[in-house]
């Protein structure tokens, strides 16, 4: 067989390893292990690491998608944060300007064949992405410390979890040429996990962080019960916040997280404390982390519990109390039977949702409610750009950010926020979306 055939096969066969998502389930003694799963997804994330000196770019060479629009956006929390938009030239070449020192997962796309890379960068290095030769092939990272650190590592416990399941199957059809210790496995298991907490690169947080989500636990000789409380533990007190948000799993975690406590009132409420104590002085993160627990909470219908959390954890008006009153140059008014919005300038879910509202404005009005929008804006130019275009009357801006006044009294930690009132000014929702007050 010719070089370029073998070539051909190799690479068809990649292709069918990293298109496809694989989960295993592995039955065991009804006393060890009910279950491990390994979520593997070799196809859907690639990652790449960079270390250095240099300003960190991407260096795009995509001959086979020249000419062709691309976005390349950053991710945070359940957010992604758009920082080019463009075209590969004639040879398919684009060179990408990242922040410097951000380290997570960023995102390559071409719209137009519907392809999305994920590239970790980490550092102040080059990246390079390269070479596919089809529509279907994988793009190169030459150099990618992270990248291939998260290929083998993967490739790694998938053979050390499928040689366990041999090890103590009495049921297979074909015994083992050369049978494989129980104990000798685990001991790999053991080395392998330590190995991955040991590791300072992104990736093996990756690694952590797909293994919570899909329920390994950190032996193979344990119960469900453990596992769970392994995941528990590893979300509450170990999993850095900061790598978590710009990972692309920010959401799945703390929804993994309320799936396993929601039958306890007092242990949510307990993680709740303790992972915004983990936060520390970390006003942003504090933010992200308090936003989501008020968002996940109403998604689970435990809002309820928001009074209990105490006022040194959430300031905010609940359901049910007065509104604060809104501070606009000196003077102040109190809203009443208002639907508040909370906005920032550059957000994209903020600019939908404001689209949104304009659609219903009349709805709303003709239904005696009063809108009102109250930006997070610093600057006075870009404000202006976005409220000239809204039709209502009420649009407030103190320039001062998350820190102006209005925001502090209404605990809003994140945009879009929507607020309603009754005709006595008392809240009534809070909402993230209209689409939650106003059905279609």
């Amino acid at each position: 067989m010719n070089e370029g055939k073998l070539s051909k096969k190799v690479r068809q066969k990649e292709r069918r390893i990293e298109k496809n998502t694989f989960q295993i389930l592995i039955r065991l003694d009804n006393k060890r292990i009910m279950k491990i799963r390994i979520l593997y997804i070799v196809g859907i994330l690639l990652f790449l690491s960079t270390f250095g000196v240099a300003a960190q770019t991407i260096d795009v060479q995509l001959p086979y998608y020249a000419g062709r629009d691309y976005y390349f956006c950053l991710l945070k929390g359940s957010k992604q944060d758009t920082i080019a938009i463009g075209r590969l030239n004639s040879k398919g070449k684009a060179v990408i300007s990242l922040p410097e020192n951000y380290r997570g997962v960023s995102r390559f796309s071409v719209r137009e064949y519907a392809k999305i890379w994920n590239i970790i960068v980490n550092g102040n290095e080059k990246v390079f992405m390269s070479e596919p030769d089809s529509v279907e092939a994988t793009p190169s990272f030459n150099g990618s410390v992270e990248n291939n650190f998260l290929l083998d590592a993967f490739a790694r416990q998938n053979k050390i979890i499928e040689e366990y399941g041999k090890a103590i199957d009495p049921n297979l059809a074909q015994p083992l040429i050369f049978p494989l210790p129980e104990k000798r496995v685990e001991n790999d298991y053991l080395l392998f996990r330590k190995q991955i907490n040991d590791s300072p690169l992104y990736a093996a947080r990756i690694i952590e962080i797909l293994n919570c989500l899909a329920g390994v636990g950190s032996s193979f000789n344990i119960s469900q019960e453990d596992i769970l409380a392994g995941q528990r533990e590893f979300i509450t007190r170990k999993v850095s916040f900061e790598d978590l948000y710009t990972s692309g799993f920010w959401q799945p975690i703390f929804d993994s997280w309320i799936q396993m406590t929601s039958a306890n009132d007092s242990l949510l409420l307990d993680d709740s404390r303790y992972m915004l104590e983990r936060c520390g002085n970390d006003i942003p993160m504090r933010r992200g982390v308090t936003q989501t627990i008020i968002r996940t909470f109403s998604k689970y219908g435990k809002d309820y519990l928001l009074a209990e959390l105490g006022t040194e954890y959430l300031t905010m008006p609940l359901n049910g109390q007065l509104a604060p009153e809104i501070k606009v140059d000196g003077t102040s008014f109190l809203p009443k039977n208002s639907l508040i919005i909370f906005y920032e300038t550059g957000c994209g879910s903020c600019h939908y949702e404001l689209e949104q509202l304009k659609s219903k404005y009349k709805l709303l009005s003709d239904n005696n409610i009063r809108i009102i929008s109250i930006a997070a804006d610093i600057g006075r130019e870009v404000n202006e750009e976005t409220s000239e275009k809204l039709p209502w009357t009420d649009k407030f801006c103190d320039f001062k950010g998350f820190d102006g006044e209005n925001f502090r009294n209404y605990g809003i930690v994140g945009t879009p926020t929507y607020i309603l009132t009754d005709r006595e000014g008392i809240v009534r929702g809070r909402y993230a979306q209209l689409k939650e007050l106003v059905k279609n």
